[in-house]
């Protein structure tokens, strides 16, 4: 039943006891959203993540995230409203104050559709289009037998409090410097999460993976980077070994169009190529180290 007026409601920033109802809106919605997103964001940047509540029944039905990942970048994300409250110009006000939160800062987005990207491109000035889209690999888990299993020199283990500064340093490398250390360091204290960092023998990083839940259901790859193919493979299929098998009818890696390499590691899953999707940026276009990065983060959150 669709709502005929206006509910009163007011903007405000996230609590974490949002968080589960933030879940049930992506749920509605149909996003794959990692589950553990709300949480994790709020390490990032507590004031740039906002719900919208109605204020008779407390309930919250909208949400963005606005997040300032530096002072020069901003990211916006995981906007939804609840469908019974759309077409009333409360999704274009949660809008406006993310947006006017981030304020001059380069901001980028994923449109989930041509359509909305359009609308991002002609009306809020994302002008600024890679030349590659997010290629959604996605199917049943089916490991094939070439995939690489192991290889001389590299150890893996699962992310921790020994490892975690140098797994963010890695990440640093990879993202243009970007600090993602609350991120990462609330991702990995999560126990569904599953992840491996890779080590060569001079004890040095060269590839990490997390393997994640997401709202409705999917498990996804998010993000994998690593030095070379072989190095992403090992880890993407230790990381999917471990998974239960109730985890593996429906997995997701997002990779970019142009990468090849990062495809055929993806199909080596059982994954099948599906849809694409654009990003954009207000100022300049954020590329990170586009050699390592096979697989990207939450589309909902960060630009690699």
């Amino acid at each position: 039943m669709s709502v005929r007026k206006i509910p009163s409601f007011i903007i405000r920033e996230i609590r974490l006891s949002d968080c589960h109802e933030v879940r049930e809106i992506w749920k509605s919605s149909k996003s794959n959203v990692i589950k553990c997103g709300p949480e994790a964001m709020f390490t990032t940047d507590p004031k740039g993540v906002f719900v919208v509540e109605n204020t008779d029944s407390g309930k919250v039905f909208g949400y963005v995230s606005a997040v300032k990942l530096s002072p020069e970048l901003a990211f916006i994300g995981g906007y939804a409203v609840r469908a019974e409250y759309q077409r009333l110009g409360i999704g274009k006000t949660l809008w406006d104050k993310a947006m006017a939160y981030m304020g001059d800062t380069n901001v980028g987005l994923f449109a989930a559709n041509l359509k909305m990207f359009a609308i991002y491109r002609d009306l809020y000035n994302f002008q600024q289009i890679p030349d590659r889209m997010a290629q959604h690999m996605r199917g049943p888990l089916n490991i094939s037998r070439d995939i690489i299993n192991s290889i001389d020199g590299i150890s893996l283990e699962a992310i921790n409090e020994n490892n975690i500064r140098d797994v963010i340093e890695y990440d640093k490398q990879v993202c243009d410097g970007l600090d993602r250390s609350n991120y990462l360091s609330a991702l990995y204290k999560i126990p569904e999460n599953i992840h491996l960092v890779a080590i060569n023998d001079r004890k040095e990083v060269v590839g990490y993976c997390f393997v994640i839940d997401t709202c409705n259901g999917i498990t996804g790859i998010a993000p994998l980077y690593a030095d070379n193919q072989h190095i992403a493979e090992l880890l993407a299929n230790k990381c999917c070994q471990r998974l239960p098998p109730n985890k593996t009818n429906d997995i997701l890696l997002k990779c970019w169009d142009s990468d090849q390499r990062a495809i055929q590691m993806a199909k080596k899953l059982g994954l099948k190529e599906g849809h694409k999707q654009m990003t954009a940026f207000t100022k300049k276009v954020i590329d990170g180290n586009l050699d390592k990065i096979y697989c990207i983060a939450s589309s909902a959150y960060f630009p690699f």
